[in-house]
């Protein structure tokens, strides 16, 4: 044996005999003798050695396998290994398992040492940078995408998404994660797939009466029920345990307070701005200017069992290839989607109950990218543009090259349904570092100054804030607003600040991944 290996194996003891040492004496520490800077300092350094004791344990489990085999120790896997010997569930031996295999140094036929195959996240483990969350998501992507990327590319995603993981969670490196999947899909499977495997199945009922659903919907489904979800099943609506159930919150859908029925907002709006409604309104939507349903009282109604065009009616159910599971999805789609349009859905937020799509010029010319809804569910541009051919169109105009918006202000202290929808379009969501709540669950917050503080409701100095991030501002947070780029900061106590970010990127995921190529006129 070397002398080198005995010094090897001889610093490895004493780091082992030194962590030990440290460890009892941190289980026998007292920590009440601390004030609550010095808990949370020390808190946050256990973190950091946490991280790097896991990417220790996948070096050594790495260093396991390459020396020997399972069958060698008595076991039938690593897995068996490591659940028998550890004393923990099956799952969690998978994940060591699995972690050393990437995450652990690797051997080359003739001896020499190789980089894992997650080199940058292996880095950022061991220095604890990052945390296992974030490296699940990493790996989520990097498997999905090796189909459609050459290695050199992969490197370069795993060192964006790492990059990325060091300044948010794993739940925002998610987004990130998704919004590239997305830009594959639209140069790879495309959406014929997803449309593919849209499907809903209803199970056989079971002793209790309970039918059992399966599926997968479709991005304009899956906006629909989001909005349902977020309006009419929310804490307190429609529960059928309440002696009287409260089944629409908000009955009053299309204004935000009482006024003149031509300006329900009591403001000057551009002209055309809601010329859609005007004309509905006002029965000018035909153009021969004849009432609608003129005659509904001496028509006569078609019998729903007799078509009128039974041979028409053949030939579509003839040439329809759809699944019963897609036939049953589209038909839920076709309903709520009638449902929304009906305006009878109440408001939600100061906005009546519908779908908020937002995206930019650039890419409805393209007919590609994606946009962001309400509740923020990513939809492909040909779905979008297929479901703008049935809504009311909203533009918002910005300054150039950034997002601020320009003037839309008002006395009062409730922001206005126009808005309400501004921010939908520019925030996506709580504009609060790490909070996940989409739009549909968000405020209008005076961002700068506050209400209190003589803030005004204008614009440019809204910004979106869930409820209880909305209260945060008093408690020791503060907002202000980037106007060179519209965006919304969140500045912490000091007790919270941990140098990181102040903008939030989860609803703007692009933003934490390499900027794409693109004309100065496509901004």
């Amino acid at each position: 044996m070397s002398r080198d290996v005995v010094q090897g194996r001889e610093a490895v003891q004493h780091a082992l005999s030194d962590h030990a040492a440290s460890t009892k004496a941190l289980l026998d520490a007292d920590f009440t003798v601390f004030d609550t800077a010095e808990l949370l300092a020390i808190q946050s350094e256990r973190e950091l050695r946490a991280r790097a004791d896991e990417m220790i344990g996948h070096r050594i489990q790495a260093a396991l396998m390459d020396r020997a085999t399972a069958h060698e120790i008595g076991g039938k896997s690593w897995v068996d290994v490591l659940a028998t010997r550890m004393r923990i569930s099956r799952a969690e031996a998978a994940r060591r398992v699995s972690g050393a295999e990437v995450l652990g140094p690797r051997h080359a036929i003739g001896g020499e040492v190789l980089e894992p195959v997650l080199a940058a996240c292996a880095a950022a483990l061991a220095d604890g940078a990052i945390c296992a969350g974030h490296i699940k998501v990493v790996r989520a992507i990097m498997k999905t995408a090796c189909g459609r990327m050459t290695g050199t590319e992969l490197a370069d995603l795993e060192v964006s998404l790492v990059a990325a993981a060091k300044t948010t969670t794993p739940e925002t490196l998610e987004k990130a994660a998704e919004r590239v999947l997305y830009k594959l899909n639209q140069d790879g499977h495309g959406p014929d797939v997803a449309r593919h495997k849209r499907g809903i199945t209803l199970g056989p009922q079971d002793a209790d009466g309970l039918v059992r659903i399966t599926g997968w919907v479709d991005a304009e489904l899956a906006a629909y029920l989001g909005t349902a979800q977020e309006v009419w099943g929310r804490p307190g609506v429609n529960n059928p345990d309440d002696a009287e159930p409260q089944l629409n919150p908000d009955p009053n859908p299309l204004e935000d307070e009482p006024g003149p029925a031509c300006d329900p907002e009591g403001e000057e709006e551009p002209a055309g701005a809601d010329s859609e409604d005007d004309a509905a309104d006002e029965g000018l939507a035909d153009p021969a200017g004849e009432e609608p349903f003129a005659d509904a009282d001496t028509a006569e109604d078609p019998d729903p069992n007799h078509p009128a065009d039974f041979g028409a009616l053949a030939d579509l159910a003839a040439g329809d290839t759809r699944t019963r599971a897609q036939r049953l999805h589209d038909a839920v789609k076709a309903i709520l989607r009638d449902a929304l349009m009906a305006k009878s859905l109440g408001q939600h937020n100061g906005i009546p109950v519908t779908i908020v799509v937002s995206t930019t010029l650039a890419e409805l010319e393209a007919g590609a990218g994606i946009a962001v809804t309400g509740t923020g569910t990513l939809m492909p541009m040909p779905d979008l543009i297929r479901l703008a051919e049935q809504a009311y169109h909203y533009l918002v105009v910005y300054r150039k090259h950034t997002a601020e918006p320009l003037y839309l202000g008002r006395t009062k202290r409730l922001a206005s349904k126009a808005q309400r929808l501004l921010l939908y379009n520019r925030d996506r969501g709580c504009t609060r570092p790490g909070c996940t709540k989409a739009a549909c669950q968000c405020q209008a917050h005076h961002a700068e100054p506050s209400w209190n503080n003589g803030g005004l409701t204008d614009a440019p100095t809204l910004a979106l804030g869930c409820g209880p991030d909305n209260r945060l501002a008093e408690m020791g947070w503060t907002t202000s607003i980037d106007h060179d780029t519209g965006r919304t900061h969140w500045h912490p106590p000091p007790l919270m600040d941990t140098g990181g970010d102040t903008l939030n990127h989860h609803f703007h995921p692009e933003e934490l991944l390499p900027p794409e190529e693109q004309d100065d006129g496509d901004r």
